[in-house]
This record gives C-alpha cells, structure tokens and sequence, in this order.
C-alpha cells in the first residue's frame, strides 16, 4: 500500500516540478519586461525607418524624427539616387556596454551593415550626441546602394563631412568642423598619400583603435577639401567617376583636377593651417515627418528575435542559432523563427534548408514580401512547377504592391509558362526599373511582345534592353531576337498585336524552296499546315 502511494507522489511531483520549470521559462522570456533594471525594447516605425531601442519611448521617437528628417533632406539633396523600398532598421541602444555583444569590433560605438533582408544602422544609444554619427552611417547606406565604388578612406571622409549637417536659414548646412578630427591631426603623425588611400576595411591602420583615428581624421580632412573648397569642388564628380571607373586615388587627382597626389597632400595641410574650413549651404530644408511615429512596445520574444538577427547580420552565427532554437522550443508555431532559421541557412549556403524552413514559414502565414521572394526563388531553383512558385509572389506583391522583385519574378515566370499577355501586364506593372534590372525586365518585355504579335513594341523592348545590357552573352542573345523580329515583320504575313502562338508537334512533309520563299508543310494529328520561314 505504501509504494503505489510514494510512485503516485513522485510522479505528481514531477508534473509539478515540469510545470515550475515551464513558468521558469517564461520568466525568463519575459524578463526584460517584469524585472526592475532592465529597460523595455520599444519599436517605433516612420515612412523610411523602423528604429528599436531601450533608450526609452521618447529618446527613440525624437531620434526617429531627426532621421526622418536627414532622409528627407537627402531624397532632394542626395549626391546618389535613394533606393529605400524597405525601412532601413535602426537599433539603438542604452550604452556602449549593450551595444558591445552586437557590435563587430570593439572600438565601434555605431556601424551600417546589411544582410539579405534589410539595412542595419546600430548605435550605442539614442541621444542628440549620437545623431552626427548615425548620419554618417546612413551615408554608407546610401553609397552602397547606389552602386558607387570608392576607396575606403573616401567613404569614411565624406560620410563624416555629412554627419555635420544642421538647419539654417534657407536650407542645409554641412561642412562644420569636427573638433575630435581636428585635435588628432594637430597631434598625431600624419599617414602619407599612398598609405591613407590604400587602407582598406581589412587593414590594420582602420581597425586598430590607436591607429584608426589618425585614418578617419585625415579621410575627413581630404574629403572636405576635395568636396568644399573652391578649386577643388568643381572636379569632384569628376574624381568621383575616375575611382568609380577603377582608377587609383592618384590617378583620380591627376584626372579630375590636374595635380598629382603630392600637390594635392601639400594643398591639404595648407587648407588645415587656414583653421577656417569652407562650408556649404543646400537649398534643401530637412525633411518633415507628416505624422508621429508609430510605437509600441516590443514582447520580449519579439526583442530576442531581433537581437539574434542582428548577431547573424554581422557574423555571430553560432549565438544566433542557439537564440533561434530556443526560441523555436518556447513557441513553435511563431513563423519569424522559421524566418530567421532560413535567411541563416541561406547565409550558410544551405538552400535545402532554407527553403524548407521558408516553406513552413509561409504555410504558418508568414507574409512578408521579402521572405516570399527568397521562397519563391528557392522552388525555382529546386526546379518546382509554377504552383509552387506563384503563391508566394502573389502573396509578396499583395503585402507590398509595387514591390519591383517580386513583379519582377512573376513575370518572368509567366513568360516561362508562355502566358505572355499576363507576363506583359505583370512587368508593364513595375514602377521603377532600376539600371541593374533594366536589361532583364525589357528583354522579357521584348519576347513576350514578339511571341504576342507587336513587333512595334517587341523592338523598342529590345532596344532598350540593349542599352542597359552589359554581358556579351547578353548582348549577343538580344542582337539575335532584334533579327528575329525584323525577319518575322518582312513576311507577307507579319502577325498583328494580339494574335496568339501556339506549339504544335507533326509529321515533316515537305520543305518548298522553289516558289520565291521556304515554306515547310507539317501534319500535326493528319491536317497539313503550311509554314513560312523567314
């Protein structure tokens, strides 16, 4: 009697103990948001930007603002065309101690990366001090969107010469002094030409904190020579375009401005001796934010999710995985780790997997449009038939109509599966070509024309798509449609918008060269049909 009593016992202890270990887990969950001294994480979203932070509400809305603001300064200002179909994702955070497990070196207080799914700019808190720096960082951004090749040291330089900027009367100032710049190169030695424009992102000299200030110091100094000053300013789109095109930073000074590297080093410490640097003026006022930011605050799963994105952003795989699957054992049905578990995988080169965590993704309701491009783009490579490849393009376009890839994918599926009247639709539907997409999307646009009978419009297409193209392979492909077209506009009966092609298999009968034209006489299922051949 007395040992079923005890085994009863044990086993209701241990539920017990299971279920105290269970509520053990989601304390710890939400930790963040119950225990004293630990901030909550508050997510706050604009037109460009999605910022979080554990600064607090106001600090991070206020930020929020300022960088609206920078954005919409350089949407009419920019010296490089804006890309932004996504916010770009700011996190800022309470301290430099916070920011340091997610930071990539440890002398950064701030830094832009980016990863499959978005844009990072990551500061180690959200006050007013941070700002001029994280204005640095979205120039990066923005340099790296545009497509614009340039050496280190200038994409340092300038960045720090925008990270100056402020509202004036009439518009934009940029070009302030910076003093922490100006105290190093009054009292450190200087790096030679050859030296500052050879640094790479690789380099000791830009990693090393004892060495990196007299880099970054000298990078501004040049760069706001090169960029402000009178005899200099006009040939900087020049010098721009010299590196841009592969050019050494020597080369570039000969070619944009006339002077070697050494004249231009001499002209640099002349300017510096000035201690009067020039300025400029845009006449581009700060952006204005139409409405308040939106807040909320942050669960403390959703907190982990983001933070463990950012560990797998800048390389820490390994935490990161370990975040995801705890993650994934505290609530399995939450689509975002399946998400994140697959953009891992990916950066792994493991599409088998990413694509099946992508699949469960979506089947769990995931919408977002980024993750049904990737899932999309997986089938296809997997080589899935078009009702795997669709529905998750479909869903992409639904979450972000005019959202340029996934139309982009949808119509070169369609013309896959030779609909070619809904392929012209769906492509006809993207708003803006970008020139890295401009040869693929007018060169579909061209074949699907040419297959749907408007010979007009299948030549423009090709055209264009000519211009834009710059692999020869490419090249040549086009240069074989555009004689495909004008031999099929020559024949005596020249197809006319709107008619459909059809494929059809037969028996050979003939092939006529003797009447002026080639004609070939085919028997698809015992009725002769007559072909002209161009």
């Amino acid at each position: 009697m007395i040992l079923p009593f005890r085994s009863r016992g044990y086993a209701a202890g241990r539920r017990m103990i299971e279920v105290r270990m269970r509520h053990v887990a989601l304390l710890l969950l939400l930790a963040p948001q119950i225990l004293p001294g630990i901030e909550p994480w508050f997510r706050l979203a604009s037109p460009g930007f999605e910022l979080y932070t554990d600064s607090g509400e106001k600090a991070g809305r206020e930020a929020l603002v300022h960088f609206e603001q920078v954005r919409g300064f350089f949407l009419k200002a920019s010296p490089v065309p804006l890309a932004d179909q996504f916010p770009v994702r700011i996190v800022a955070f309470n301290s430099k101690e916070d920011l340091r497990p997610y930071a990539p070196s440890s002398i950064a207080a701030a830094y832009f990366t980016s990863s499959r799914k978005r844009d990072y700019i990551v500061m180690q808190d959200a006050t007013a001090e941070s700002y001029g720096i994280g204005t640095h960082e979205y120039l990066h951004l923005l340099i790296r969107h545009s497509g614009l090749r340039i050496p280190t040291w200038l994409n340092e330089g300038w960045a720090d010469v925008y990270s100056t900027l402020r509202p004036v009367r009439g518009g934009v100032a940029v070009g302030d002094l910076i003093p922490l710049r100006v105290k190093t190169l009054e009292t450190s030695q200087w790096l030679d030409f050859d030296t500052l424009t050879s640094v790479n992102e690789r380099s000791p000299i830009y990693n090393e904190g004892n060495r990196a200030g007299i880099f970054y110091a000298e990078s501004w100094a040049l760069a706001h020579m090169l960029f402000l000053a009178p005899e200099y300013q006009q040939g900087f789109p020049k010098f721009l375009m010299a590196l841009h095109q592969g050019k050494t930073s020597a080369e570039a000074c000969q070619v944009a401005f006339g002077r070697t590297s050494q004249q231009v080093f001499e002209d640099l410490r002349k300017y510096l001796d000035r201690k009067r640097l020039y300025g400029r003026i845009f006449e581009a006022p700060l952006g204005k934010l139409e409405n308040a930011p939106q807040s909320s605050p942050l669960s403390a799963f959703d907190t982990r999710i983001m933070l463990a994105d950012l560990l797998a952003t800048i390389g820490k795989t390994s935490e990161a995985k370990r975040e995801y699957e705890q993650l994934a054992q505290l609530d399995p049905k939450r689509a975002e780790v399946n998400e994140s578990l697959g953009y891992l995988a990916l950066r792994g080169n493991d599409a088998a997997s990413a694509r099946e965590y992508f699949e469960r993704a979506f089947s769990s309701g995931d919408a977002d449009p980024q993750m049904c491009v990737e899932l999309a783009a997986l089938e296809r490579a997997f080589r899935q038939p078009p009702d795997k490849i669709i529905p998750p393009l479909e869903q992409a376009i639904r979450s972000k109509p005019g959202y340029t890839d996934a139309l982009l994918q949808l119509g070169l599926t369609k013309v896959a599966m030779r609909d070619f009247p809904a392929a012209i639709d769906t492509l006809m539907r993207i708003d803006k070509v970008t020139p890295d997409r401009a040869g693929v999307v007018f060169a579909a646009l061209a074949y699907a024309y040419l297959r749907n009978g408007d010979l007009d419009r299948a030549r423009r297409s090709a055209e264009n798509a000519k211009k834009w193209a710059t692999a020869p392979a490419d090249i040549e492909n086009l240069n074989r449609l555009l004689v495909l077209i004008e031999a099929r506009s020559t024949v005596a009966f020249a197809p006319r918008p709107g008619e459909k092609t059809a494929q059809v298999e037969g028996t050979l009968q003939a092939i006529d060269c003797q009447s002026g034209a080639t004609r070939l006489r085919l028997a698809p299922g015992g009725k002769e049909l007559s072909f002209d051949l161009p």
